[in-house]
């Protein structure tokens, strides 16, 4: 009984601390495999400053051609995809999970090069993940970091087009209201929100959201649908739909599958083509 006593506390106390080594050991897995990757695939030379062949393109068209990419030798994520994003659209990109999705954001925004391929943006990209950030300092800090130079009254009209205007006046001290980890805690939602006025506040000539509504879950996908809306009217995108609904709302789809470009069109025309978007379609829409 002694000995169970003696034992017991360490034990328990282990046990307070697992998740937190678990997610450590994750943490560094994923390091070392960045590492590893690098030092086998060797540099890629950036893709950033060559210019396509006119053709079609306008120059504030954002354009992708022949598109490969591996994150480790002879296992491919993307297999010579292509897409031209005209200027002032937006392309939405949908697909099961795995299928290289998230990748090809990632390249169109320059977070990665490609292995092989070119990419073509016209001015500078804003990304937005579904991993957002709120820094641990005052709210008009957390929105100034895209826009220095910006007033509170750009500030308040910038969550006013995301529809987070109320958030202003639900904060005790509005703008110098502290948020984050140590200040008022914000819903997923609302830190959504400030990440999309960040970006209407950094005005990008190209904007890239890789399911940035997603991790509100589907009591706020509609007013995050809204308010991505708002971000890229009139702007280029390209949108990683978490939901198809914004696909629908897109001026063109393309379906991802196993890393090559299997179907294209309006939303319209591939629902009328009775294909894997249709069929993605009615299930989607069964499943809501």
């Amino acid at each position: 009984m002694l000995l169970f006593l003696r034992l017991f506390g360490p034990i328990n106390q282990l046990l307070f601390v697992v998740d937190d080594l678990q997610s450590a050991l994750a943490s560094l897995s994923r390091i070392v495999g960045v590492i590893r990757a690098g030092a086998q695939n060797g540099p890629v030379a950036r893709q950033d400053d060559e210019r396509p062949d006119r053709g079609t393109e306008a120059d504030d068209d954002l354009v992708l051609q022949d598109i490969t990419h591996a994150y480790e030798r002879d296992h491919p994520v993307l297999h010579d995809v292509s897409m031209r994003v005209a200027s002032g659209t937006t392309v939405a990109v949908v697909g099961a999970s795995g299928t290289g999705k998230s990748t090809l954001a990632a390249i169109a925004a320059g977070v990665h090069d490609p292995v092989a391929g070119r990419v073509r943006r016209p001015g500078r990209v804003a990304l937005v993940t579904q991993d957002v950030h709120v820094f641990d300092t005052d709210l008009r800090e957390n929105l100034t970091l895209a826009a220095p130079d910006a007033g509170d009254d750009d500030l308040v009209e910038a969550l006013r087009r995301v529809g987070a205007g109320s958030l202003v006046a639900r904060l005790a001290r509005g703008l110098d209201e502290p948020v984050g980890a140590s200040g008022t805690p914000l819903s997923p939602a609302e830190a959504q929100l400030i990440a999309l006025a960040r970006v209407s506040l950094s005005d990008p000539a190209v904007v890239v959201l890789d399911e940035a509504t997603a991790e509100a879950g589907s009591a706020e996908a509609g007013r995050l649908e809204d308010a991505a809306l708002a971000v890229v009217e009139g702007r280029t995108a390209l949108v990683v739909a978490h939901r198809l609904s914004q696909a629908a709302r897109a001026d063109r789809v393309v379906l991802l599958e196993a890393g090559r470009i299997r179907e294209e069109g309006t939303h319209d025309q591939l629902r009328a083509a009775g294909g894997p978007y249709a069929r993605l379609w009615e299930a989607w829409n069964r499943s809501s």
